[in-house]
């Protein structure tokens, strides 16, 4: 008798006296897991390919750890999903048949859908990808006939394929957003041969090669990952290079160099002792991003519009940066949250933006700009995980800004340093406590004492004392690690050539006015009164202490003017590069300052505003009524004499005083100003992971 033809069989039968029979239970588990893994890394690297397209290349530098991030971190959630689903449709298949998609290939189905939701549409969480996955699965099963007859999709070299083709895909986006010249063109050789490859891995033929041919790719890319090195157009040897220093929540009144006896800032007040020390240096904000973007911009708050934290700089306001972009090559570090990029809008404006703030170093920033990372933290804030801290300690920030440096070539440099550490909570590492102060038991997180705690510790001396050592500790432990990037200057020959601005962009209260330890609230010296340093190349004027009233609106103009491009920035700040010569200053620089007042009715925000007046030796202080709470705060004015009463003390205005000149000509400037900046709202709407991280902070 004939023996009948038969038909093609699928992977999930095999034809023996019974007819079809189930995939074996290890087949299911080994070959669901496997196509989960594959299918799902593919998809990842494609995600991870966008994400590198779609932003700038300063975060190109953790590109490779977004890349092996996503590879593994989607290839271990899809083994799982993939054996989930695989085991579950094995349990419902039903009866097998010559023409059915094996179980397996119905699990790896499943656990690319749910992968997919969550890296391209958003629509699933991590606690939701289960679900889908077997939602993904049973569907799968459904059209198991279907998908038999059609079986591109459920066959492993597919997927072998597809992860060859996303492997591609991310050595074109390193190579378009990091590389140039001829390693660059090298790349995209690279990329093409893997397309090329993956294209016939498609029939089976040389399926590993494809990937094995992209991941080497990544590797010799993430060898060449460094921090962006674009040449400025106009890179003339010998020019000057210039260091912005701030750190952050600095008193002038705790530095040896301004006084303080029992400071332990060696650095800091050598770099005076090499420079030029302006004593009375005001900041126009007494918060984080406000003062930092005068700083940067040489105008008010209320010109550039980043009037409290958390709110972007407009692209149509200009930095520092921008006007030196032409001649010098930048680079920010910043530890601070406020200063990240999504919260300030500083980024774009540098070639090179450190804003790390992952609590392990191997986080990279870029992960966030990803589905999964957005997932991760969500999941793990979630359950009380932080991934990305609030700050880094200067050291990490300084390592940055060292590596960078050892990463230039000759050509000028502009680098901005920003340093958080004597920002509460105060946390010095014990070495510098010890400088300051025995270690003592208790609670000194300031911003996580209840009120009743806080009452108590500012009630009790010795733990006030405590933590004013602490602060002086942070204080020393910056100290410490801007000389570390002092001694790199001088390794790599460029200390005689740049031009040092030291400062801070607000002080702290340690209990002035019944202010504790804490700022943002008042606009009185002890949050306004800031240091200021500028040791110019050659140690030019060195010793020299300028007595009369400057502001930090006026370092980029400065910094422009002894560049000779003062021209290239309009500022509302002033140079002060003839009054760092010691030459008789007689400028009238008068400083404005703001401050939103938090206030509430019953839990509805419904703030004010103050703005103050320094100048002609006096201080006007007007606050707008508010609310706190369910009280009503009348609108009042401040009035002080510095000279005779340089703590604020005595009000002048108190009981509706009228002093003598010259308020009235101050009350009267101070009123143009009010009206001129009336419009000046600068408001944003917050997300709310951003304010829960500015609530950590204190500032809300």
């Amino acid at each position: 008798m004939a023996e009948l033809p038969t038909s093609p069989q699928s992977a999930s039968e095999s034809i023996g006296p019974a007819g079809p029979t189930l995939e074996a239970l290890p087949t299911t588990a080994g070959r669901g897991l496997a196509f989960g893994a594959l299918a799902c890394a593919a998809l990842g690297l494609f995600e991870s390919a966008k994400v590198l397209l779609a932003h700038d290349a300063r975060y190109v530098q953790w590109g490779a750890k977004l890349v092996t991030l996503h590879a593994a971190g989607y290839a271990a959630l899809g083994a799982a999903l993939g054996l989930a689903g695989a085991l579950f449709a094995r349990t419902v298949f039903g009866r097998p048949s010559h023409r059915a998609c094996a179980p397996s290939s119905c699990g790896g189905l499943g656990a690319a859908a749910a992968i997919a939701a969550l890296a391209f549409g958003g629509q699933a969480s991590l606690p939701l990808l289960l679900p889908t996955a077997l939602a993904g699965a049973a569907l799968a099963l459904a059209l198991r006939e279907l998908l038999a007859w059609k079986p591109f999709f459920t066959r492993l070299s597919t997927w072998w394929a597809l992860l060859g083709l996303s492997a591609a895909a991310n050595v074109f986006a390193l190579a378009h957003t990091l590389l140039e010249g001829g390693l660059q063109y090298v790349a995209y050789a690279l990329a093409a041969a893997g397309v090329l490859v993956s294209a016939r891995a498609f029939g089976g033929r040389n399926t590993p090669h494809a990937t094995l041919l992209g991941l080497i790719a990544l590797l010799v890319l993430s060898a060449l990952a460094h921090p962006e090195r674009r040449r400025p157009q106009d890179s003339s040897a010998g020019r000057t290079d210039v260091l912005l220093v701030s750190i952050d929540t600095l008193r002038a009144d705790h530095l040896g160099c301004y006084g303080a006896a029992d400071a332990k800032t060696p650095t800091i007040d050598a770099l005076a002792a090499q420079g030029v020390l302006f004593e009375q240096a005001t900041s126009q904000a007494n918060t984080t991003g406000p003062s930092h973007t005068t700083m940067l911009t040489g105008l008010y708050p209320a010109e550039h519009g980043a009037l409290s934290n958390g709110v972007r700089l407009s692209n149509r306001v200009k930095t520092l940066a921008d006007a030196l972009a032409r001649t010098h090559s930048s680079a920010a570090f910043v530890s601070g949250f406020t200063l990240a990029d999504e919260l300030c809008g500083l980024a774009p404006r540098f070639d090179w933006y450190d804003d790390q703030m992952a609590a392990w170093p191997w986080l990279p920033r870029i992960l966030e700009r990803s589905q999964l990372g957005r997932a991760l933290i969500r999941f793990a804030r979630g359950r009380g995980v932080e991934l990305y801290r609030a700050d880094r300690p200067a050291g990490v920030t300084i390592d940055s800004a060292v590596e960078w440096l050892r990463s230039r070539g000759d050509e000028p440099l502009f680098t901005f340093v920003h340093l958080y550490d004597p920002h509460a909570p105060y946390e010095p590492p014990e070495e510098f406590a010890r400088l300051h102060a025995e270690p003592r038991a208790g609670e000194f997180d300031w911003y996580e004492l209840s009120t009743a705690e806080r009452e108590a510790l500012v009630n009790d001396p010795q733990a006030v004392a405590h933590m004013k050592a602490l602060y002086a500790a942070e204080i020393s432990y910056a100290d410490a690690q801007l000389a570390r990037l002092i001694e790199e200057l001088k390794r790599s020959g460029r200390w005689e050539r740049t031009l040092v601005v030291l400062t801070s962009d607000h002080g702290e209260g340690l209990g002035s006015h019944g202010y504790w330890f804490d700022h943002g609230t008042y606009l009185y010296d002890e949050e306004l009164h800031v240091p200021l340093i500028v040791r110019f190349p050659g140690d030019a004027h060195a010793g020299t202490r300028v007595k009369s009233q400057v502001r930090l609106l006026d370092i980029a103009p400065t910094v422009l003017d002894f560049l000779g491009a003062r021209e290239s920035l309009a500022t509302s700040g002033e140079s002060l590069v003839v009054a760092a010569s010691g030459a008789p200053d007689d400028a009238e620089r008068a400083s404005y300052a703001l401050s939103d007042i938090a206030g509430d009715v019953s839990g509805f925000a419904i703030g004010g505003r103050r703005m103050s007046l320094r100048a002609k030796g006096c201080k006007l202080i007007w606050s707008s009524a508010h609310w706190l709470d369910t009280q009503r705060v009348p609108e009042r004015e401040e009035f002080y004499t510095l000279g005779r009463d340089p703590n604020e003390l005595d009000d002048l205005r108190r009981d509706g005083g009228k002093p003598a000149y010259p308020f009235e000509d101050l009350a009267r400037q101070l009123e143009a100003w009010r009206e001129a900046t009336a419009s000046a709202r600068g408001e944003e709407e917050l997300a709310p992971d951003v304010i829960a991280r500015l609530k950590q902070l204190g500032y809300l």
